[in-house]
């Protein structure tokens, strides 16, 4: 979850104001607006009669129970009902804590605190199981183009809206050459230029009205495919988008063009899931690592990027190993799709999904269950009797 809200933070010491530093780098609060302020609790009141109090409000005290209940009520009388107060707090009482969550308090921290500890209880407050989530956002990028991202990003949105009934959408922002429609085989008259030309007005009625609705519960956002309708494409205009298709479906999955731009950069940072697809060799090797020494340190380590190989086995004696990403790059290939061009091609040629070629090919299972785990929908489409990986079923593929 990407925050943007704002968040004050009030320490008393160099040692807390270190990790709050820290935590403020992790990408969740990248978009947010953080302060760090000194003087703990004692000074956060005096602050806020003169400004409004922001989304969280952090507090670090050192005193003794009875100066934190009197610091608690002065901030108390200038503090907005809407903020959510947490405590950082020295004394490592029970019944204290008790009485704090009682009196409103959103959480007390025991001091020393560590960043993940810090991030881990912003996730705590912010989300409330009780409201609907928003859907998640997976991003598919080329490392190189004409690896396949696209035909993969349709096919796991097609497979993962046949597989629940929950609305899936699929966004094409690739303004100029986007093959989508093309793809599904439908004529659409509204595209994503409509959306992000008046997003001003844009609003989750009026880009329900954009997307083609197809079986299975999957709405398309497709692009126009015309050179003359590749304008620029704002940071603030994708994001728009992408806010409110998260409202509308419970996966939302963004087919990225082969190039870089800031609205790139920050949608590949800023999704729950981005795929970078690659063929196994040197010249994607090498963009794949570009790609993770980018867009994967801003990600962090919580949220690595995922590798997906398309066109296996397409030039055997010059392909690398999936060993050989891992040894350089620290990360495994989670699927690796094989070489099939008349599955693929008759796909393309008829505007079908994979699955609607052949339900029961292999390169078909491999792709059904990449797209549960990558989505969070674990099960299976198809029960397997075995505990078989991705990389085994590819393997059984090979022999077959």
């Amino acid at each position: 979850m990407i925050y943007r809200i704002k968040i004050d933070i009030f320490v008393d010491g160099e040692d807390t104001k270190a990790v709050f530093e820290e935590a403020k780098q992790d990408r969740r609060l990248v978009r947010s607006k953080v302060n760090i302020l000194a003087g703990g609790l004692k000074s956060a009141p005096d602050y806020y009669k003169k400004a409004t109090t922001p989304d969280v409000l952090i507090v670090e005290e050192v005193g003794d129970d009875k100066e934190m209940i009197e610091d608690l009520a002065r901030l108390a009388e200038v503090c907005e009902p809407t903020t959510k107060v947490v405590i950082v707090g020295h004394l490592n009482d029970i019944s204290l804590y008790r009485m704090l969550i009682q009196q409103g308090i959103s959480e007390y921290l025991l001091y020393p605190i560590n960043a993940v500890q810090v991030l881990e209880t912003l996730d705590s407050i912010l989300i409330d199981p009780d409201e609907p989530q928003v859907g998640k956002v997976i991003a598919f990028y080329g490392a190189r183009g004409g690896v396949g991202a696209s035909t993969i990003a349709q096919n796991t949105a097609w497979l993962l809206s046949q597989k629940r009934n929950d609305e899936v959408a699929l966004i094409d922002t690739d303004l100029a050459y986007g093959t989508s429609a093309l793809s599904f085989n439908v004529d659409t008259r509204q595209t994503l230029v409509d959306a992000i030309s008046q997003t001003k007005r844009l609003d989750s009625a009026l880009l329900d009205r954009f997307m083609v609705k197809l079986d299975g519960g999957m709405m398309l956002l497709s692009a126009p495919a015309k050179l003359e309708s590749n304008i620029p494409i704002s940071i603030e205009a994708i994001e728009k988008v992408l806010d409110l298709a998260r409202e509308m479906a419970s996966c939302v999955i963004v087919d990225i063009p082969h190039k870089w731009s800031p609205w790139i950069d920050r949608v590949l940072t800023d999704a729950d899931e981005t795929v970078i697809v690659a063929t196994p060799d040197l010249s994607n090797f090498r963009d794949v690592k570009s790609i993770v020494d980018s867009v994967g340190k801003k990600r962090g380590e919580d949220s690595p990027l995922t590798i997906l190989f398309n066109f296996v086995d397409a030039y055997k004696k010059t392909q690398l190993s999936q060993k050989d990403f891992h040894e350089t790059l620290g990360i495994k290939p989670k699927a690796l799709i094989p070489f099939d061009p008349a599955l693929f091609g008759v796909a393309s040629n008829n505007g079908q999904m994979l699955a609607q070629v052949n339900k029961s090919h292999k390169v078909v299972e491999i792709l059904q269950d990449f797209a549960c785990e990558i989505s969070g929908w674990e099960e299976s489409v198809k029960k397997q009797s075995s505990d078989e990986t991705l990389m085994e079923k590819f393997n059984t593929w090979l022999k077959s």
